[in-house]
Order: C-alpha cells, then sequence, then structure tokens
C-alpha cells in the first residue's frame, strides 16, 4: 500500500490515517519515501509522514537544588490541567517553542513573568527589537544565566534571587531511552537516537533535520505540505534549526519558507560547516576565537548565507562590523548578538571564511 500523505497516531481531516501502532519508520533515500511497518506486521510506504506521536520526550535538566522547589513546576510542552497563572509570580527557564506557545496566557492574568536564559544550550535573551515588545508585554528577561533553583525560586549567577510561585521549563525535548532502534530512521541510515543526542527540539516543533518528509503534528503542517508541492523531498535546514534552538521564542512563531529545503534528487543541497579557530578583525584590532559556523546557497536570492557563533572574550564595546578570517580566507560580517554565556552569534552574506568541498562544482561563491 502506498500514500502520498499518510497520518499515523492522530485524525487529521483531509488526510488517510493508518490503522495500527507503528512500531518502525524508515526513510529511503533512494525514493525519498517512508516504509512504516505496525506492530502486527503490515507495511505501507509514504512520501510524507505526519506523526502524532514524537519519539520525543520533555526534557527537564537536572539544575541545582530543582527538587527543593516548594511551588508548582512543568515543562511547558506537559501544563497540568486546570494550572491557572492568576496573580503568580512565575519562571520560565529556557526558552523553546513550547514555552513561547506558553508566554502569552502567562502574561494576561499572571502577577509577574520572568525568562531566564540557560546554558549549556546558549539559549539567547531577546535584544533590540524583541526586548521593547517584552517589556510592554510586562515580561523581564533576567540578565544572568540559572545558577540554582531554591525553595522560593531561581538564583542567577549575578547572586540575584528572584521569588517564583512557579517554574516553568521550555528546555525542549530528548529521545525516549525506551525507543527501539529502528523507531525513526532518517536519512543515512541515522536513527532519531543518534541524531539527537543533545536534547534540542524540532523547528516549530514540527520538523528535525535529518527526517525528511516527517512532521510532528503540533505546528504549521499545512504549509510545509503546500510547499512540497511539485517536488519530492522538504527538510529544515540544519542552520535553521541550529538558530531556531539558540533564541528565547517569546512571540508567536511562524513558518520561514526559506528555513527548508525543498528538492527533486537533481537539487540535493546540504549545509556546510565548520568549527575551529579563526581570527577575528574589528575596529582594528585582532582576537583568536573558535567559531562554529554553517552555510549553504539560499535558492531564493541565489547568494551564500552563512552564521554561526564565535567562542571566546571579546571586547565588550565590539563593533558590529567585523571581518572572519580561517587561515587565508577572509569575509565581512555581522555581529547579530552577545550571548548571557559570552559567545556571540555571526552572519554573513557572500563567500564566507571557510573552504568549501568541491567549491567549483557546488557552490558560485
Amino acid at each position: 500500500m502506498t500514500h502520498d500523505v499518510v497520518v499515523v497516531g492522530a485524525d487529521l481531516p483531509g488526510w488517510p490515517a493508518l490503522d495500527g501502532e507503528v512500531r518502525s519508520s524508515v526513510f529511503d533515500e533512494a525514493t525519498d519515501t517512508w516504509t512504516l511497518t505496525t506492530t502486527d506486521g503490515q507495511t505501507c510506504r509514504s512520501r510524507v509522514v505526519i506523526s502524532g506521536n514524537s519519539p520525543l520526550v520533555p526534557w527537564i535538566p537536572e539544575l541545582v537544588g530543582r527538587r527543593d522547589f516548594r511551588g508548582l513546576s512543568f515543562h511547558a510542552a506537559t501544563p497540568p490541567a486546570g494550572f491557572d497563572p492568576t496573580g503568580r509570580r512565575i519562571a520560565v527557564v529556557g526558552g523553546d517553542a513550547s514555552a513561547g506557545q506558553l508566554i502569552g496566557p502567562l502574561i494576561r492574568s499572571g502577577a509577574a513573568v520572568t525568562v531566564f536564559p540557560l546554558p549549556p544550550r546558549r539559549v539567547v535573551a531577546p535584544t533590540g527589537r524583541v526586548r521593547r515588545p517584552l517589556r510592554r508585554r510586562r515580561v523581564n528577561v533576567a540578565a544572568s544565566v540559572v545558577n540554582e533553583v531554591t525553595a522560593a525560586g531561581v538564583r542567577t549567577a549575578d547572586g540575584v534571587h528572584h521569588d517564583a510561585d512557579a517554574i516553568v521549563y521550555g528546555t525542549g525535548f530528548s529521545v525516549s531511552p525506551t525507543l527501539a532502534a529502528d523507531t525513526l530512521v532518517g536519512a543515512g541510515g541515522q536513527t532519531i537516537a543518534q541524531v539527537w543526542t543533545d536534547g534540542t527540539e524540532p523547528y516549530l516543533g514540527i520538523a528535525m533535520h535529518g527526517f525528511p518528509n516527517y512532521f510532528i503534528s503540533s505546528g504549521p503542517v499545512g504549509e510545509c505540505i503546500q510547499l512540497l508541492k511539485g517536488q519530492q523531498r522538504i527538510e529544515v535546514r540544519r542552520s535553521s534549526q541550529q538558530v531556531f534552538n539558540e533564541r528565547v521564542h517569546l512571540s508567536s512563531a511562524r513558518l520561514h519558507t526559506s528555513a527548508f529545503d525543498v528538492t527533486s534528487p537533481a537539487e540535493r543541497a546540504h549545509d556546510d560547516t565548520y568549527d575551529g579557530p579563526a581570527t577575528l578583525t574589528a575596529a582594528g584590532t585582532y582576537e583568536q576565537v573558535r567559531v562554529r559556523l554553517t552555510g549553504r546557497i539560499d535558492p531564493i536570492d541565489g547568494q551564500y548565507h552563512w552564521q554561526g557563533t564565535l567562542f571566546g572574550q571579546l571586547p565588550a564595546d565590539l563593533t558590529r562590523t567585523v571581518t572572519l578570517a580561517v587561515g587565508e580566507r577572509k569575509a565581512s560580517a555581522r555581529i547579530i548578538e552577545k550571548t548571557p554565556q559570552g559567545a556571540h552569534s555571526i552572519a554573513g552574506v557572500g563567500a564566507p571564511p571557510f573552504a568549501l568541498l568541491d567549491c567549483s562544482a557546488t557552490h558560485p561563491v
């Protein structure tokens, strides 16, 4: 049995649903289709899978003192039935997509809402244009990262104690430790457990890099299916998913079409990556840094876009326009923002500062 789109573990009007519990989902690179096997041994193939059964479970890190907190605490993806934020001081630790969806209801009736960045996931406190609407929406953003949870709230690394009546953890998801190896196998034969070793989360809560044409039915799946028309494969870019996980999502998340690769077999494209030492030039000064960069040609504007993170102690008055060099290769770039942990986000357009494999054949930059 073959489908164009099949729904698993949910009832979504307009799309066929697969009967039975799915035991295994395996992606076939040659045909860009998924083979689904149920617990009773039935199999089917489908170009697109929309799953109501996520292989991921909410993840809460074991912060110092987390279990000492006397108030109510829960993951943003699983709020307790009947939870009423009215009049409560609420601490939101981390900023994943589920926390972003919950912020609105919290601020409408909560006495105060404070969002705390959480290392080492490098959640970035919003700045500039984003911070201004947050002030209007009565959301406080802690200036320092969480050091410990206490019986009465959260203490940050700068020594400030923030009283709280409830703690909401927006700390992403992890793969269930009881998941069978072949439960979800994506491109290149990689299992979900192999790809998701660091507790990250899906882009917009629906798509995961490495698992083309596979969606978790908790977001704008319909828009993604529309993007796929006339092509065979849609997959969120690694760089888009990385940046998504490095931001605090305190406003309604929207689908950005440029975050996806929508391709036919002849158009396969992959992000270029570099992780290593580099030299940063800013206002005539030189700094040795470590960088983690990704990039690729954007099919919309035809230009090469690259972005990533700078690690290292840099001047507090660092200019926005800089030059980044890896060996003899140099490129102009923009410093986007500084993280609470001291790293910096950086982005550029045009030839990147790192070497590209088979540049002449695949990347005319």
